[in-house]
C-alpha cells in the first residue's frame, strides 16, 4: 500500500512487489485521495503545504481490510521531511493491525535514513511489528535493499 504523487514511489512499491512476489502472493493497492491535489508545480502546492504544515489527514477513498495479510508495505513519498497526509489517513483508518508485520518505505530526493523513523514511530503505534524500514531517493531501490527485504522475511 502506498501513495505517490509523482511516480517516485510507485516505482519502488513495484520494485517490492516483484521482489515479494516470488515468495508469496502479492496484492497492491494504490492509496488515492477523495480529491487529488493538482498537479500543477507539486512542491509549491499551497494546498499541499496547508496539509502537510497542519497536519491535516485528507480524506482518501475507501481502505481495503489488511486482516486478511501477513505482511503489509506501506509507503509514502517525504514531503517537507513529513510523511504525507493520505498516508496520515491511511494509517489511522486502518483496523486490526495489531502484530500485523509491516515494511515501512520512504521516498525522497534525499534518502536520508531519519525520513522513514517518522513512519516507522506510527505504524508502531498503531501495533504493528516492524519488519523493515527504508528511506529510499527518489524511486531507486537497490538488489542489495531488496536482498535484505527478502532475508528479513526468512
Amino acid at each position: 500500500m502506498y501513495y505517490s504523487k509523482t511516480g517516485n514511489t510507485e516505482t519502488i512499491a513495484n520494485a517490492m512487489k516483484d521482489t515479494l512476489k516470488a515468495n508469496c502472493e502479492v496484492g497492491m493497492l494504490k492509496i488515492e485521495m477523495a480529491k487529488e491535489y493538482s498537479n500543477l508545480l507539486p512542491h509549491l502546492n499551497p494546498r499541499i503545504l496547508f496539509h502537510v504544515m497542519m497536519s491535516r489527514k485528507p480524506r482518501t477513498k475507501p481502505i481495503i481490510d489488511v486482516s486478511p495479510y501477513d505482511l503489509v508495505c506501506v509507503g509514502t513519498p517525504n514531503w517537507f521531511g513529513r510523511i504525507t497526509p493520505p498516508i496520515n489517513t491511511f494509517i489511522e483508518n486502518m483496523t486490526m493491525v495489531d502484530g500485523k508485520k509491516v515494511i515501512a518505505f520512504v521516498s525522497s530526493g534525499w534518502g536520508k535514513e531519519s525520513y522513514a523513523d517518522d513512519l516507522k514511530k506510527k505504524l508502531e503505534k498503531k501495533g504493528f511489528k516492524m519488519i523493515k524500514k527504508l528511506s529510499l531517493i527518489l524511486g531507486e531501490i537497490s538488489e542489495s535493499q531488496l536482498r535484505e527485504i527478502r532475508v528479513a522475511l526468512a
